[in-house]
């Protein structure tokens, strides 16, 4: 469908000039249906007030007069109550009269009056759509209104709406303005009373209007006055953004105001009437809790019926109620806080004309907009005045939810407790909702709208002004200025009723109204802030913290009143939502708790809220620690002044009172336990406090007892024995459940102070005694510690026995004046005495004593020979028991008089003290070595007797003789001592200078510490010191080392290896006087002798135990190749010389090829071997011309001395790598073989020198070939191609993958063969300036990323042939590769497989293509099988179903016959059987062929073939039930026979399958010829069915010539001379020919191998037949159809085609008849009719695709010369 252009088309239509017809309009309709169809109540009444404020009017009086009933009559008491209740209850309305002060009207405005939709257009007043006036349709039918002097009546005229206006008199003139509306329908009820005087209360609330007068006929019900005070202005916060946020509007000041509104009303209007009580209770706010109360009251039973009915039954019960006067008027108030903002408005001019356009007049450049709210006071006071008539003014106050005002209050609500009058607002036409649909409209009212929160913010901070201030007011008392939480209670209520309401909820009925002033509210502030009643008064909210209860200790941040956040919950939760207020977090805690310390009761709150805080995981340890950091707190005592200070940065522990009484002193850093005697072990530990544990508290005590600041004298533990007594009953107490750490602690401090009461005063406890010691009366003994355990006290030191000082001063005092206290002489104690008291009380001997007692010299020992004076005194330990064996050894002895018990409590004792029962080792080692000093040899024998015997039973063995260096040890041989690490048992070790230990002794040598052997690496550390001079000396230090082989470690043995320690000779000359001798290390040299490596290496022998270690040290039997490469590339010239024969150099080098992987593993030698000239290289030297030798001496010389004689010098010379050239060109080698340095010619060194980089001769020599122009019969190329293809193959199997440089598949891709005339090869040898010219028969060059093997005309010479393609084939190609690749191009396949090479691949590739031809011929030739059996079988049926018919047809003369004559039938089928069988038993090279080409499945499937084809034909010949039948054919009409009748006869009729079938066993009879050459002799038969026609065979003795591209043979007579030459001549022709044939066997599906062609220039056959195989005459191709297949053309293969086509069917016909008889040209017809449509088909592919048609390029292949 096609767009249509809307534009044209209208331009069309209003250019078409066809009449103009104006829009019509139903005025009746429009007004009823649309404009008098207002959704809210009292529409009239507030269209017609808000014109009276337009007119400026201040009084309006609204007068109901009624129709009285016609049914109830009035009362006829003159009561005004009953007649106000008549009126009310059953008139009726008739008119409606509205009068106002306000300015008359003018004559523009009687012109609007009458036009609809022309409004006020003063931009300042509500009027906008000029529709209001008309809601007056709704009730009246004809209004009529009448302003100033003149007036103006409505009628109505069908629908069409009138007006007639009329000018006044004087008298009838007034300055007030009358609206009179009839009611159209006088049966309306009185309206609702009180929605309407609440309604009209409303009204007053914005409106300019002073005065509204409410009259009911002649009652007055309703008088409602506004009087408004002095305004106020209101200073705008800075903090404020008075501008809106699309910046149309900016709030440029603010007044505020106090308006009071009295009403005076009758009673009546509260009266309701049975009439209008639905209608009144209606009007009401729905309170939906009362309807769910009455619903569940419904659903639980509760009769809501009975509650309902409760009023009415006071109403009967109160009589005086029911007799309430309604005629009497009450009065009352009500005050109304309105705070009035100008409004500029900044309008584009753009925005202007669009607002213009939507409401007929501009945007105002200056508006106002007012805020009613209910101050505290304000509202307080309403609530006293009209507590019992609030319903006047139900709607006035905003006690639930204000709404906006345009002029009059609209459906709209604000969502916040205040009225927002906005009389620049655009309403909807009805002026009940705010239009925020249309676009510019819509964004003109939502900017008012943020305007309105603009002035509501600033509303709210005067608020909060008014409030500080008065609470600062209430502060200025002198000396203290911080506002504190009892400052505000005053203010708090106030300060709810004020935030509350601001509290913003969902306006309805559009929300976006309430979201945006709600958004502009909070958003018009520039810094994020508002102020907020915290308890330190009025602050912005972001100084101000929600603070939880339990925080109460933090009176003095500022947090919002518990009373505000219950009281405005919903405030306070829009604080935090939008972050402006937040809890009060820990740095507002911490700041407190820096600025001014705490008070003991805070201080527990304090405590109480961390540690349940911690507890609850709400705070982390680090939270905790920075509180207690900052808090500090003023510790009270009992009289409530502070005692000191707690740091609680200094607290770290808790009292547990279960341990330590709490009346005890404590540290500063513990806190006391009134403030934690209520908090859990756990809370505390939260606090990172720890439990206060005794030897902290203990310790405290101690080291300040001193300090007077922290504890005062009666605190002292170390002066006062009351406080002591105190505290060590606390320890003793819990002694046993002190873990050791503290047990030790509490000991090491009470043990050094003076904390024990003793009855000399305070002592430390070791210098104190219990009661119990009783030896001394002076003695400090322990007294008033009652409660103390005396274990603790002894763990304290307080001593059981006397101490030791007191004893050995008192008791061994050996002075005669010595005497007690009372002066008598003291009793003189011995040793034993001594002994004896302290074994009597060991038990209580301290453990310090005890140590005294060990190093105190108390006892005497016996005289002996070493010791003759008993008045010394000895340690105990210095002694030994008194024992008989021990006296033989003159040990010193304790003198014990009597018998000594050493299991006795004395000798216990002693023992403790360290009496010695035997002497230890080192003690007998000194005393051995003592003897020997002194030359007593019988002591010494008996120390030794002695170690021998107790070695084991007195643990010798556990002591370490051989680390003693004291010579006490006899040497053999010698009157000397030795030390046990300078003697041995082995005599090696006197090799080293070392001791031998007396025979006698070894036994015993590991008691006495004593090894075999010196440290190997001792003996190894003077081996490299000193090693061996000679060789006798050498075998002697090596064999003792072969004897310690398993102490020799790898390490070791690693470091003898490379240390010089074997003596080698050197000879400087050939005497033997000049030698000299070097060491090496066992690395260097190798063990034995060797041939091969005896002259370049050090060779030694030194037995085979000492060459046992050499091995083991890494000397080796022969070197490794790594080895003998280091010293070919180190000294090569060296090793040369000393080998002296150039073999034996090779064969170093053959070693070192044998060994390349492993070599090329090191790579420094590898890189140091490509740059070193180690390698042998030689150069050929002309030798001088030997003199001519005469036949007989060349005849009777053998090869060898002739190879020598003829060939010249070899000079070899040590070269690099890169300097040495490998032979893989021979024929190069020989021109260049002076002009190099030929590497040795062994596969194996060529290897090696590879690997170093010596480059091959192939790769200096450059080719340069020049090569004559191309060969015109480039036959020999492509078979030379072909062959080389095939034989690369058999050339490259099982060759090394690294030797072939390119395969064969390389080759298919890259490799080009081409004959040209001549080829001349210049040879360049590089860096030599060496040159050579020779002419070649082949080479191959480079060509475009490919390569060309050009070779030159003529017999080809495989053998340099071969020899440029192995360069090409293989990396490196030796003679013997040339030599191989020119036996594999000139051998047959077959000859090369009885010679043992793998051709079957070859083979198999040939018999495939072969089998995929003969797979498709014979596929086609089954599909026509097929088709002849289906052929059959409907000819069958058909001659079945109407054998009658055919019987008796007869042959049409002149026509083609459709059978065979029954006479030649015979004949013919026995012929072809023959010629079947003759065939298929004839064998021959074919046949033979066949089976190599595995073509005997094809030969079986073809017996097949024929074998249906001869099932067919004998069905054919079997005769279909006939009337008559005869064998005779119908005879041809011959020239005689013209004009004759002959009788017909029903014959036989050979069916179409019948012959297609013998066409096919025709096809199917063709075989290739197997010969190259060919003779028949010729023939002439008589044909008996025509006289006059001889058919004449021509003789033909023909020879193999070639073959073309597509297979065909090409045979020539012999009389032809030049056979090449014929064929260059004819190659294109011959070509062509054998295309049109290829096409003429497709036809046929003729194997092309049964198809030749022959050349007989003199012949007059065009084609024949030999045996099945078809031979075409090329001389008739050329004189018929070459010069028009030269030509081209579209079409010029179709006449060949068909010419050779139709010689195809006579020489197929021969394969059923072998002579040209009406046989053979009925079957030679049956091939045209057969197969004519596959040539039309030929020929359409000719026309389809022209190319085809083009002749095939030359290219035929000769046989080779014989």
């Amino acid at each position: 469908m096609t767009a249509i252009d809307f534009n044209a088309l209208k331009a069309r239509t209003l250019g078409s000039g066809n009449d103009e017809e104006a829009v019509t309009v139903n005025t009746r309709a429009l007004i009823d249906k649309v404009l008098a169809r207002y959704s809210g109540e009292w529409t009239v009444l507030r269209e017609l007030l808000q014109n009276a404020a337009d007119a400026s009017a201040t009084n309006v009086t609204i007068k109901f007069e009624t129709l009285p009933s016609t049914s109830v009559p009035a009362p006829t008491q003159l009561d005004p109550s009953a007649s106000i209740k008549h009126v009310i209850a059953h008139h009726t309305l008739k008119r409606l009269v509205l009068t106002n002060n306000g300015t008359p009207f003018s004559p523009n405005d009687w012109a609007r009056l009458k036009r609809i939709a022309e409004g006020n257009p003063d931009e300042t007043k509500i009027g906008a759509f000029g529709v209001g006036f008309y809601s007056v349709f709704s009730d009246c039918e004809e209004p009529f209104v009448s302003s100033g002097s003149e007036a103006i009546a409505f009628y109505w005229k069908e629908n069409a709406l009138f007006t007639r206006r009329l000018k006044l008199d004087e008298s009838d003139s007034s300055p007030n303005t009358n609206f009179v509306l009839d009611y159209r329908n006088t049966t309306s009820p009185i309206p609702a009373l009180m929605p309407l005087c609440q309604f009209l209360a409303s009204a007053l609330t914005f409106v300019g209007l002073e005065s509204v007068e409410l009259w009911l006929d002649g009652w007055k019900l309703l008088h409602l006055r506004k009087k408004v005070a002095p305004s106020v202005s209101i200073e705008i916060p800075k903090n404020v953004e008075t501008r809106t946020s699309e910046g149309l509007m900016k709030v440029s000041n603010v007044i505020r105001e106090v308006a009071q509104m009295d009403a005076s009303l009758m009673e009546a209007v509260s009266w309701k009437s049975p009439a209008n009580t639905s209608r009144f209770d209606s009007s009401r706010h729905h309170d939906p809790t009362a309807s769910l109360k009455s619903f569940f009251s419904r659903l639980t039973g509760s009769s809501s019926s009975s509650n309902s009915a409760k009023p009415s039954n006071s109403d009967k019960a109160d009589p005086q109620k029911a007799k309430e006067d309604l005629a009497i008027t009450k009065t009352s108030s009500v005050f109304l806080h309105i705070s009035t903002a100008t409004i500029k408005t900044f309008a584009s001019q753009s925005f202007s004309n669009e607002l213009e356009r939507a409401t007929k007049k501009p945007p105002p450049k200056s508006t106002t907009l007012a805020i009613l709210t209910s101050s505290y006071d304000l509202a307080e006071a309403s609530k006293n005045e009209v507590s019992k008539d609030a319903d006047i003014f139900a709607s006035v106050l905003p006690s639930r939810s204000g709404r906006i005002f345009i002029g009059f209050p609209t459906h709209q609500t604000t969502g916040l407790n205040a009225h927002i009058s906005a009389p620049s607002v655009i309403p909807t036409v009805e002026r009940e909702s705010i239009d925020l649909n249309a676009r510019w409209v819509r964004t003109w009212n939502l900017e008012l709208l943020r305007a309105a929160g603009i002035v509501c913010r600033i509303a709210f901070s005067a608020e909060m002004l008014s409030l500080n201030n008065r609470i600062q007011s209430g502060v200025n008392n002198p000396g203290r200025s911080k506002i504190r939480k009892e400052d505000i209670a005053g203010v708090l209520p106030e300060a709810v009723h004020t935030v509350n309401q601001f509290v913003f909820r969902e306006s309805t009925p559009i929300s976006h109204v309430g979201q945006a002033i709600e958004d502009s509210f909070w958003t018009c502030s520039k810094y994020a802030t508002i102020e907020v009643l915290s308890t330190c008064g009025i602050l912005p909210c972001h100084n101000v913290r929600v603070a939880p209860k339990d925080l109460s200790f933090m009176d003095s941040i500022p947090a919002i009143p518990e009373e505000l956040m219950t009281g405005s919950r919903d405030f306070v939760k829009r604080l935090t939502d939008l972050g402006l207020v937040t809890d009060i977090t820990v740095s507002d805690i911490m700041e407190e708790l820096e600025s001014s310390p705490l008070t003991s009761k805070q201080l527990e709150e304090l405590l109480s809220w961390v540690t349940k805080k911690a507890v609850a995981g709400d705070i982390d340890i680090s939270v905790v620690r920075g509180l207690l950091r900052a808090a500090v707190a003023n510790d009270e005592g009992p009289d409530g002044n502070p005692s000191r200070v707690i740091v609680l940065s200094d607290v770290n522990s808790f009292i547990n009172p279960n341990k330590i009484p709490v009346e005890l002193p404590m540290p500063p850093f513990v806190m006391p336990f009134r403030y934690t005697k209520n908090l859990s072990r756990s809370s505390l530990e939260s606090l990172g406090w720890h439990e206060l544990q005794i030897d902290a508290w203990i310790t405290w005590l101690v080291q300040n007892a001193k300090n007077r600041s922290s504890l005062p004298p009666e605190q002292d533990i170390t002066q006062t024995p009351s406080f002591a007594a105190h505290v060590l009953p606390v320890l003793s107490k819990q002694w046993d459940s002190f873990g050791v750490p503290t047990k030790t602690t509490i000991v090491e401090l009470l043990r050094n102070s003076t904390v024990i009461p003793t009855k000399s005063g305070m002592r430390k406890p070791p210098e104190t005694y219990f009661p119990s010691v009783r030896l001394f009366d002076d003695l400090p003994i322990v007294t008033g510690l009652n409660n103390v355990k005396e274990k603790f006290l002894a763990t304290l030191g307080v001593r059981k026995t006397v101490e030791l000082n007191v004893i050995f001063e008192r008791l061994l005092n050996s002075s005669e004046d010595s005497v007690d206290e009372k002066g008598a002489p003291r009793k003189k104690w011995s040793h034993v005495d001594l002994i004896k008291y302290l074994a009597s009380v060991q038990s209580d001997i301290p453990r310090e004593d005890i140590q005294k007692l060990k190093q105190a010299n108390i006892c005497t020992a016996e005289a002996s020979a070493r010791s003759k004076t008993e008045a010394v005194r000895y340690k105990v330990s210095d002694l030994f028991v008194p024992d008989e064996l021990l006296r033989d050894l003159e040990l010193p002895l304790l003198y014990w008089p009597g018998r000594y018990y050493p299991t006795g409590p004395e000798g216990r004792f002693l023992t403790l003290l360290g009496l010695k029962s035997f002497p230890s080792a080192m003690e007998l080692i000194q005393l051995i070595a003592w003897a020997a000093s002194v030359d007593n040899t019988k002591l010494r024998d008996k120390a030794m007797t002695y170690f021998i015997t107790n070695h084991v039973a007195l643990k010798y063995a556990e002591f370490d003789s051989s680390k003693v260096n004291i010579p006490y040890l006899p040497i053999e041989g010698q009157n000397k001592l030795s030390t046990p690490s300078h003697c041995f048992t082995d005599n090696g070790a006197t090799i080293f200078g070392f001791d031998l230990l007396r025979k006698d002794l070894h036994p015993h040598a590991l008691k006495f510490g004593v090894s075999q052997h010196p440290s190997l690496s001792e003996c190894l550390k003077l081996l490299v010191a000193k090693p061996p001079s000679s060789k006798k000396e050498a075998q002697t230090l090596f064999e003792y080392f072969a004897r310690r082989l398993g102490e020799i470690n790898s390490a070791t043995a690693e470091r003898i290896g490379q240390t010089r320690i074997v003596p080698v000779i050197r000879n400087a000359s050939s005497s033997e006087k000049s030698s000299s001798i070097d060491h090496i290390t066992p690395r260097e040299c190798y063990l034995g002798e060797s041939e091969d490596y005896g002259n370049i290496f050090d060779f030694v022998d030194f037995g085979q135990e000492a060459n046992r270690f050499l091995e083991s040290c890494g000397a080796k039997r022969e070197p490794t190749k790594v080895e003998v490469a280091k010293m070919l590339v180190k000294e090569p010239a060296r090793v040369s010389s000393k080998l002296q024969n150039p073999d034996k150099y090779l064969n170093l080098l053959r070693s070192l090829a044998e060994s390349i992987p492993q070599l090329r593993k090191h790579r420094d030698l590898f890189k140091e071997m490509k740059a070193a000239p180690f390698l042998l290289a030689s150069k050929e030297l002309p030798s001088k011309p030997a003199p001519p030798k005469t036949d007989e001496q060349l005849l009777e010389m053998d090869d060898e001395t002739y190879e020598d004689e003829t060939q010249g010098i070899k000079e070899w010379q040590l070269a690099k790598a890169r300097d040495a050239i490998i032979v893989d060109d021979y024929a190069s080698f020989s021109l260049f073989k002076q002009n190099i340095l030929a590497a040795p010619q062994e596969e194996l060194l060529e290897d090696l020198y590879v690997a170093l980089g010596t480059p091959c001769l192939s790769e200096l020599v450059e080719e340069q070939a020049r090569c004559g122009a191309l060969a015109f019969d480039q036959r020999l190329a492509t078979k030379l191609q072909k062959q080389i293809y095939e034989r690369s193959r058999l050339f490259l199997h099982d060759m090394p993958r690294e030797m072939i440089k390119h395969d064969t598949k390389w080759l298919e891709k890259h490799l080009s063969v081409q004959v040209v005339q001549s080829i001349s090869l210049r040879r360049l040898l590089k860096g030599r300036n060496a040159s050579h010219v020779e002419k070649r028969s082949a080479v191959v060059m480079p060509s475009r990323g490919s390569w060309v093997l050009s070779i030159c005309a003529g017999p080809p010479d495989l053998y340099q042939i071969s020899q440029a393609l192995v360069h090409l084939i293989l990396n490196r190609p030796k003679l013997h590769s040339t030599l191989t690749l020119e036996m594999l191009l000139k051998t047959d396949l077959l000859e090369l497989r009885a010679r043992g090479y793998n051709v079957e691949r070859i083979l198999r590739q040939k018999a495939a293509e072969a089998r995929m031809a003969e797979s498709k011929r014979q596929q086609q030739l089954e599909e026509e099988l097929k088709q002849i059996q289906e052929k059959e079988v409907a000819w069958r049926k058909e001659q079945q179903s109407e054998p009658d018919d055919r019987g008796k047809q007869l042959s049409m003369p002149g026509v083609f016959p459709e059978l065979s004559p029954p006479h030649t039938r015979s004949s013919t089928d026995e012929t072809s059987l023959e010629i079947a069988s003759t065939r298929a038993k004839s064998g021959g090279l074919f046949s033979d062929l066949t089976r190599r080409f595995g073509l005997e499945d094809y030969a079986r499937s073809n017996n097949a073939i024929q074998s249906a084809i001869q099932g067919i034909r004998d069905r054919a010949q079997q005769p279909l039930p006939l009337p008559t039948s005869s064998d005779l054919p119908p005879p041809f009409c011959t020239a005689n026979e013209a004009g004759s009748t002959r009788e017909s006869k029903p014959q036989t009729i050979t069916s179409p399958h019948a012959l297609q079938s013998n066409l096919m066993s025709a096809i199917q009879a063709c075989r290739p010829h197997g010969s190259s050459t060919l003779y028949s002799r010729g023939e002439r038969n008589k044909v008996m069915e025509t006289k006059s026609y001889c058919d004449e065979q021509p003789c033909h003795d023909l020879v193999f010539a070639a073959d073309t591209n597509s297979g065909i043979r090409i045979f020539v007579t012999k009389t032809v001379a030049d056979r090449s030459a014929f064929l260059l001549e004819n190659s294109v022709s011959l070509n062509a020919f054998a295309s049109i044939l290829t096409d003429c066997a497709s036809v046929f599906s003729v194997r092309l191998n049964s198809v030749s062609i022959f050349y007989d220039p003199a012949g007059k056959t065009i084609a024949f037949n030999s045996q099945g195989s078809i031979f075409c005459n090329y001389l008739y191709f050329q004189q018929l159809h070459q010069p028009q297949m030269v030509q081209g053309g579209v079409n010029c293969r179709d006449e060949p085609l068909v010419y050779w086509w139709v010689i195809f069917c006579h020489e197929l016909a021969h394969n059923l008849v072998a002579d040209h008889s009406s046989d053979h040209s009925f079957y030679t017809e049956g091939f045209v009719t057969q197969y004519f449509p596959r040539v039309a088909r030929k020929m359409a592919e000719y026309a389809a695709v022209p190319g085809a048609a083009s002749t095939p390029s030359p290219g035929l292949s000769s046989p080779p010369p014989n």
